[in-house]
């Protein structure tokens, strides 16, 4: 996690109205059955992270444009990304994030964050060891400890990848540019 006031690049998935809808849907199951008391994270701000690109001390406008170019043209397909599990992410953090996850329905986003990672090491923005980075949502910060359980899985069909600027400990959370999939 970054401090406050600092201002964070990172590629992600964004999930539609609709996903984002049935997201909430499973968290509510889940806090009703296990009393999850934290508020859900507003579906707007709802991502799955692919790749981080640092932490700045003021708005990294040069970053931004230089990953942009990097990555515009990627050659990569749609795909349908399917998370079947939610629960307590294991991220040693206290409040615990609650978080969607899937099996076998991440495997186009493993295979985007690879070539993402890739174009990103040619072009000097990431180091050679990948930054691995197992796809998930996370719905809400939670100090109760939610178990792991299968729910009905929550699908989208990605069209597109976007670049997001965040300042954390401001709340501030944009999307930077828009990078359609047609691989």
């Amino acid at each position: 996690m970054s401090a406050p006031g600092r201002h964070v690049l990172y590629f992600a998935l964004q999930p539609p109205a609709d996903a984002a809808a049935a997201a909430h849907r499973r968290l509510e199951a889940l806090r009703a059955r296990v009393g999850l008391t934290a508020r859900a994270i507003a579906a707007s701000r709802l991502h799955v992270s692919l790749h981080p690109l640092g932490a700045f001390r003021r708005p990294p406008g040069a970053v931004v444009e230089k990953a942009a170019g990097v990555v515009e043209g990627l050659a990569a397909r749609p795909f349908v990304i399917s998370f079947n599990r939610i629960g307590a992410w294991p991220s040693g953090a206290s409040p615990w994030p609650v978080t969607l996850w899937g099996d076998e329905g991440v495997i186009g986003a493993d295979a985007l964050q690879a070539s993402l990672h890739r174009a990103l090491v040619r072009a000097a923005m990431a180091s050679r060891r990948e930054a691995r980075i197992t796809p998930h949502m996370t719905l809400a910060y939670d100090r109760g400890h939610a178990p792991e359980t299968l729910v009905e899985p929550v699908s989208w069909r990605v069209t597109e990848f976007v670049l997001v600027h965040a300042v954390h400990g401001e709340g501030r959370y944009d999307i930077v540019g828009r990078f359609p999939l047609s691989g």
